[in-house]
């Protein structure tokens, strides 16, 4: 059986975005033409400027 921070260790390397406004965390699914498709844990997509995922006030790269 996995500890809790084994598991946390776990989405951070699977899901390694997070969006510091909301705390939400996200994988990368998908870009094309200056537009990422992110997912959360829950399986619920977002769109973004390639751009911005750049921003290190906006999104922090745990992996």
């Amino acid at each position: 059986m996995s500890t809790l921070s084994e598991l946390a260790e776990q989405i951070c390397l699977l899901y390694p975005l997070e969006d510091t406004r909301d705390g939400n965390r996200y994988r990368i699914i998908d870009q094309l033409g200056g537009t990422t498709e992110l997912e959360t844990i829950d399986g619920e997509s977002r769109y973004v400027s390639t751009r911005t995922l750049q921003d290190q006030n906006l999104w922090r790269q745990s992996a």
